[in-house]
């Protein structure tokens, strides 16, 4: 019996967690007007599938960070995380000043999440979650086309064996989905972050992260916050 109510409620979960929300439901849960629930999903900030002439979003996205600000430039947002990884770079008057703001305002926040989360959306061309078998994960991680990234880097301190988060160059990404026989899914165990050029390994701090700030979970925050926190900005 006890078998049983085991089956049972993982059979309920699996069912929770592949519910899918209206538009209207998904900005009830948001509390947002539909109009900008309908922008945000335009936007890409959200997945959501087309079902004829409705939009169907699943449940887990409610729980995703919510933009504050506009991303970005693509070049501003690699030189602060360049700036957030330590790293020199030669920046002419315009670059500098910009981007001392930028770095002035987030050592100013007194929670950057959210701030970093909206600045750097522009670091990647898009997202692409897939599975795998878990077996296999560490395989895959030995890929030269993919760098870990997120929770899969060591400097993140997340024990993720199970798991695969890194980069992608977007001209590598399909025979990387293909050779590794993955495939894009609903119960996800892989993060690719889809890049135009693949940042040198290991990847910079600023990367680890931005990418720990997406999960939007409270381990992979707690993590952000303390790797901030130890950032040495160079002037």
């Amino acid at each position: 019996m006890a078998h049983r109510k085991s089956i049972d409620f993982l059979l309920s979960f699996d069912y929770i967690c592949s519910m899918q929300l209206s538009v209207s439901e998904y900005a009830q849960a948001r509390g947002i007007s539909r109009q900008r629930a309908l922008a945000i999903i335009n936007s890409g900030q959200v997945k959501a599938k087309r079902i004829g002439r409705s939009w169907a979003i699943d449940q887990v996205e409610v729980n995703q960070r919510p933009a504050i600000s506009r991303p970005l430039s693509t070049k501003m947002a690699r030189l602060l995380i360049a700036a957030m990884s330590s790293e020199h770079v030669e920046l002419d008057a315009q670059e500098r000043y910009f981007l001392d703001r930028y770095v002035g305002r987030l050592r100013s926040e007194a929670s950057p999440l959210s701030l970093l989360h909206s600045w750097l959306r522009s670091r990647q061309l898009r997202v692409v979650d897939v599975a795998a078998n878990p077996a296999d994960i560490a395989e895959i991680s030995s890929d030269v086309r993919v760098i870990a990234s997120g929770i899969s880097d060591d400097r993140a301190g997340i024990s993720a064996a199970r798991e695969l988060e890194g980069y992608v160059a977007a001209s590598a990404l399909d025979g990387f989905l293909r050779d590794n026989l993955l495939l894009e899914s609903d119960a996800p165990n892989i993060r690719l972050h889809m890049v135009e050029q693949l940042p040198a390994a290991p990847i910079p701090l600023g990367f680890v992260i931005a990418d720990l700030i997406d999960w939007n979970r409270p381990r992979e925050d707690g993590r952000a916050v303390e790797l901030i926190e130890d950032i040495q900005w160079r002037r």
